[in-house]
């Protein structure tokens, strides 16, 4: 990944780009409180200069070398064309995040749980990734799981 080895601002791209991923596989199914400590954690571990928000807030941009806040991805919000109330997915950190990060696993073409507390528009997000995928080459089977499924329900 490096074209030489004598180019330390490539190295240090190489470390910001592993923070970032260490920070959505190891502590990326880590509770709220739990990240804070996880983002502290990494940023006195580490010795390179680290944004002082969250990093969880942040993503390392490859093209411009550097964290930029989840905030600058968010797009202004577009009604939908069909009107549908159903249809409705008002952008927002979160969900421009999680979309993300679904899309890259995606592009692996690798199974993945996708997990959190309730009410922080999993189904929502990842139901918006697969619309915008080829209908002609991918087939989606929906399952909702609750409190109260069991196995039992599921086999």
């Amino acid at each position: 990944m490096l074209k030489d080895e004598d180019q330390p601002d490539e190295f240090e791209q190489l470390e910001f780009f592993y923070i970032f991923c260490i920070i959505w596989s190891l502590g990326g199914a880590l509770v709220e409180t739990d990240r804070e400590k996880f983002s502290e954690f990494l940023r006195n571990t580490s010795q390179l200069i680290l944004p002082s928000s969250s990093l969880y807030d942040n993503f390392f941009n490859m093209n411009g070398s550097k964290f930029m806040r989840w905030e600058e991805k968010v797009p202004a919000y577009e009604m939908p064309h069909d009107r549908k109330f159903s249809s409705i997915l008002v952008p927002t950190v979160d969900t421009v995040r999680y979309a993300w990060l679904i899309n890259q696993i995606m592009l692996l073409k690798k199974p993945a749980l996708f997990c959190g507390e309730s009410g922080t528009a999993k189904t929502v997000t990842v139901n918006s990734c697969f619309k915008q995928m080829d209908q002609d080459k991918n087939i989606f089977l929906n399952i909702n799981f609750s409190s109260r499924t069991t196995s039992f329900d599921f086999q």
